[in-house]
C-alpha cells in the first residue's frame, strides 16, 4: 500500500466513521423512546457495521486482490459473515429483543455503511480516473 493509498484509506474510513456517527446521533432519540435500553442495542449495531466498515475500506487499498471482482467478493463476505456472526449471537443470548430493539438497528447501519461504502469506491474511482486521464492528456502535449 502506497502513502497515497494509505492516506486515502485513512480518509475514507474516518468518513464512513462520521457518517454512522451521525447516523447514531440521528437515531438516539428513536431508540431510547423505542426501548429503556434501546441505545445500547442501536450502538451495538452501529459498532459492527463500521468495524467490518474499516475492514473493507482497507482492503480495497490493498493490491493484494488480482481483479475488481475478486475485491467486491472479499469486501462483501467480511461485511456479511461479521454482521450475520453478530446477529447469530445476539439471537441467541437475547431471544426477547426483536426487530425494533436490534435487528432493525442492525439492517440499517449496515445498509447505510454499504451505501457509504459504495459511494467511497466510486469517488476513488473518479478520482483515479480523473488523474490518469489528466496524465495522458499532459503525455500527449508532450509528445507533440
Amino acid at each position: 500500500m502506497t502513502g497515497q493509498q494509505k492516506g486515502s484509506a485513512l480518509s475514507s474510513a474516518i468518513l464512513l466513521t462520521a457518517v454512522i456517527a451521525a447516523a447514531w446521533a440521528v437515531c438516539f432519540w428513536p431508540a431510547r423512546v423505542l426501548r429503556s435500553d434501546g441505545v445500547l442495542w442501536m450502538s451495538i449495531a452501529a459498532i459492527c457495521c463500521l468495524i467490518p466498515g474499516w475492514i473493507v475500506v482497507f482492503l480495497s487499498g490493498l493490491a493484494i486482490f488480482s481483479n475488481e471482482l475478486t475485491v467486491m467478493l472479499a469486501q462483501t463476505m467480511v461485511r456479511l459473515m461479521s454482521v450475520s456472526v453478530v446477529a447469530i449471537v445476539v439471537k441467541k443470548t437475547r431471544p426477547e429483543l426483536g426487530f425494533a430493539g436490534f435487528y432493525g438497528w442492525l439492517v440499517g447501519f449496515y445498509l447505510l455503511a454499504l451505501l457509504t461504502e459504495v459511494w467511497l469506491m466510486f469517488r476513488h474511482r473518479s478520482d483515479s480516473q480523473s488523474a490518469v486521464s489528466t496524465s495522458d492528456t499532459e503525455a500527449g502535449r508532450g509528445l507533440n
